[in-house]
């Protein structure tokens, strides 16, 4: 009896053991940040596709004085009836190695849908713009259900300033996009009803002379005949006020 009692005793001691190890240990939640819903697809031409979280890293590492090359980033909304609105930042530099600064040597243009919106260093920070202000992101503006629109990044490391002196040790850069879209509304193109038009209105509107020498004959033919209709329905009621008036006379008889 005494050994079933302390089995029993150490069973209830490993389960209320069990029991606060479950109530202390709280598993860890990893919380990804969505700013590119389901329905936005976004990737590079070197098969790079951008995740949920936004972020589209920009890694150069061999680069020599005079190169030039691009990158184009397609977006997709593949939503039928959801619209979306994007925005784009360019984050600080999060690397710099070696003896240049690749954020300012580098030159970078970005054209979308065709124009071009920034032209400047690297770093996002040109004498106009400035990329890495997240209270003003780069506007890429409304994308419909089934649009599509390319951004095309272009580099350049000016060969006149700099020199293989430059890269007597190797030159690295980091830095990443963050994109971000949000749900938003089309704006309503639908033409307002128009009231309708008091009946002396529609009349004037139908009686103004028209232009054409059709219309005027048109115009001039409905006028002709309203006038007749007038003019007979004057003559039926003066012709019931006379045959009302012997009946009146004979009565005072």
């Amino acid at each position: 009896m005494k050994r079933k009692y302390r089995e029993n005793k150490w069973l209830w001691v490993g389960f209320l053991l069990l029991i606060s190890l479950s109530l202390t240990l709280k598993p860890v939640e990893v919380n990804s940040e969505s700013n590119l819903p389901p329905g936005i697809v976004a990737g590079d031409d070197q098969g790079i596709k951008i995740k949920n979280d936004g972020q589209y890293l920009v890694d150069i590492r061999d680069v020599a004085p005079g190169k030039k090359w691009s990158t184009k980033i397609t977006i997709i909304n593949i939503e039928e009836d959801i619209p979306y609105h994007l925005t784009m930042n360019v984050s600080k530099p999060t690397l710099i190695e070696g003896s240049l600064d690749l954020s300012e040597a580098i030159q970078m243009t970005l054209i979308y849908d065709g124009k071009t919106i920034y032209t400047g260093p690297l770093s996002g920070v040109s004498k106009t713009l400035n990329l890495q202000d997240k209270s003003a992101p780069l506007n890429l503006g409304t994308f419909k259900g089934g649009d599509t629109k390319m951004l095309e990044a272009q580099f350049e490391l000016d060969g006149k300033s700099y020199t293989n002196r430059d890269f007597f040790k190797k030159n690295i850069v980091e830095n990443s996009w963050q994109f971000k879209a949000v749900k938003t509304t089309l704006p309503d193109t639908k033409e307002p009803e128009q009231p309708d038009k008091p009946f002396l209105d529609k009349l004037v509107s139908k009686l103004r002379l028209p232009n054409t020498g059709e219309e005027w004959r048109n115009t001039l033919l409905f006028s002709c005949i309203g006038l007749f209709l007038v003019l007979v329905s004057l003559l039926i009621i003066k012709h019931k006020k006379q045959e009302k008036k012997p009946y009146k006379q004979n009565k005072k008889l």
